[in-house]
């Protein structure tokens, strides 16, 4: 058993991963609803949505320690914050607890799936790395820049990789498949990917998704990627035609459709035949997809975190009187 200073913070460790969890399993419970309704928004749009949704846990969580922090210092007990949120045994943390078998199962948890994801990326950089010097004899037949790497292969391809340093990967098969303005408008995509930094954005998006569901997730993970799709055409239509854009778009998911599930969603962006509808629209008919105002994303952000508050206190009295000391 641990008191004062040390049960203070352990206990204060253990509300914040309550009040994760809480904001978790509500964001869970209304994902079906904003699936539905969320391709309807912009791309911008749809990228401040995702990452509200997988950042307002975390937020929820930390403002849950300042809440229950706050009240622990509260002289008036009749206040409303004492009464929505307290907490028996603030100084007093049993390490034989259901509190310390819950924070020893989350960090040993978090430990894995980072040791995990950070050995993946590690082996894809190296193939990057292996790739990338492979190349270097083919890609001085062609004049694009350093940026870009041509790599000798029949598979049509086109996709940006890397961490610090992404470069755009464009294959001799996907050259020899389209014509020359095909090819400068899927270089200047690929181009934007490394300029809007999206191979970091997806990596630390996947990061905080590891947390929901795996169907959850994986919608979230997909749903992003397509947002970034969406904002790089953007990029490219003000030096193009959006309609030359979505021919060269459709024309380039139809070739390159069979390699996709072979290709690191953590660290590559492509693209793929399910989004080509989304992306078309998206380029020829804009003024179709709605914007949110920054009022909504304050209210909902404010409304999960008070849900979240008044959960944690709930959820704590419920489970002491299961699992009693």
């Amino acid at each position: 058993m641990l008191m004062n200073e040390s049960a203070i913070l352990l206990n204060l460790l253990s509300i914040a991963l309550m009040g994760l969890m809480a904001a978790i399993a509500l964001l869970v419970l209304v994902w079906p609803f904003t699936a539905r309704y969320i391709t309807q928004l912009s791309a911008c749009t749809q990228q401040k949505v995702l990452w509200l949704f997988v950042a307002t846990p975390w937020a929820a969580s930390i403002i849950c320690v300042f809440v229950f922090l706050s009240s622990l210092f509260q002289l008036d007990s009749s206040l409303w914050l004492g009464r929505l949120t307290h907490w028996h045994h603030p100084y007093v943390f049993h390490l034989d607890s259901w509190h310390s078998a819950t924070l020893f199962v989350f960090i040993l948890g978090s430990a894995y799936v980072l040791t995990r994801k950070s050995l993946k990326t590690i082996r894809h950089l190296n193939t990057l790395n292996l790739i990338t010097r492979l190349s270097v004899d083919e890609a001085r037949r062609w004049d694009f820049g350093r940026d870009i790497v041509v790599l000798e292969s029949q598979t049509p391809s086109a996709f940006t990789a890397g961490l610090m340093r992404p470069k755009c990967y464009v294959t001799t098969g996907l050259i020899a498949r389209v014509t020359e303005t095909e090819l400068d408008i899927i270089i200047e995509h690929e181009r934007a990917h490394i300029k809007h930094r999206d191979t970091q954005k997806k990596l630390l998006f996947a990061l905080l998704t590891s947390l929901y569901p795996k169907p959850v997730a994986r919608r979230l993970n997909r749903l992003f990627s397509v947002a970034m799709e969406q904002l790089a055409d953007a990029h490219v239509s003000k030096s193009y035609c959006a309609f030359e854009i979505a021919e060269t778009l459709i024309k380039a998911a139809r070739a390159q459709s069979v390699t996709t599930s072979n290709v690191n969603p953590l660290m590559v962006n492509y693209v793929t035949a399910d989004d080509v509808d989304l992306r078309v629209r998206a380029l020829v008919a804009p003024q179709a997809f709605r914007s949110l105002s920054w009022g909504y994303y304050l209210l909902f952000m404010a409304l999960t975190t008070m849900v979240s508050s008044a959960a944690v206190d709930g959820l704590h009295h419920l489970i002491e009187a299961i699992f009693s000391h």
